[in-house]
């Protein structure tokens, strides 16, 4: 059997999980619906843990872009927000699935809370553009993840930063801020936003 056909086989069994994913999450209740946005929320959580601490700023490089944005477009726009939303207000109400397993208010509220706010706004974004499936090619979905990225999470979450090393009584200067929450990010986040693109692509294509 050639590289060809095998690669054919492949391609036809990955697009017929994909079909039957969506059809069986079209047909699930209001109950099952809000059972997938829980489970969802809980991957964020796992991918959360999985963070690489910087010497120079608070915040950690994460794979938590990859698993909002896969949320985003496999649930759909409202659902996708939803679960995020969950991770989020769940957290702060103490489930310890936030970076290091910390949950609570203060944890939520810390250097990091504009990231996390920034996190419910590319959900809704990306569900919204991954909606046409003629965008989920990885090229525009590429494009696409890295501008929500840098201008819906990086963007919220430096000026967050700001005002919180302020309220903390060690106030620094914008350029300071720019260099601990957002510059440090962007070239990861490209190559971030470059392997999700292939997953969000081939979820989107239905």
């Amino acid at each position: 059997m050639s590289m060809a056909t095998l690669w054919q086989g492949w391609v036809e069994t990955a697009s017929h999980q994909r079909f039957s994913f969506y059809a069986w999450r079209d047909r699930l209740s209001l109950s099952g619906r809000i059972g997938l946005a829980v489970a969802t929320a809980a991957s964020i959580g796992l991918c959360a843990q999985i963070a690489i601490p910087l010497p120079f700023t608070p915040v950690p490089l994460t794979l938590q872009n990859l698993a909002v944005a896969c949320a985003a477009v496999a649930l759909g726009r409202g659902w996708g927000a939803l679960a995020v939303i969950m991770y989020v207000g769940l957290a702060a109400l103490g489930m310890p699935w936030l970076v290091g397993a910390r949950g609570g208010f203060l944890a939520v509220a810390g250097p990091t809370g504009g990231y996390l706010f920034g996190y419910m706004l590319m959900a809704g974004a990306l569900g919204r553009f991954a909606q046409n499936p003629a965008r989920c090619r990885w090229l525009p979905m590429w494009a696409a993840l890295f501008t929500a990225d840098a201008l819906l999470v990086l963007l919220p979450g430096t000026l967050w930063l700001w005002l919180w090393f302020t309220a903390a009584g060690h106030p620094i200067t914008l350029p300071d801020t720019l260099i601990k929450g957002f510059f440090p990010f962007l070239a990861g986040d490209l190559l971030k936003s470059g392997l999700t693109s292939v997953i969000a692509g081939w979820l989107g294509r239905r």
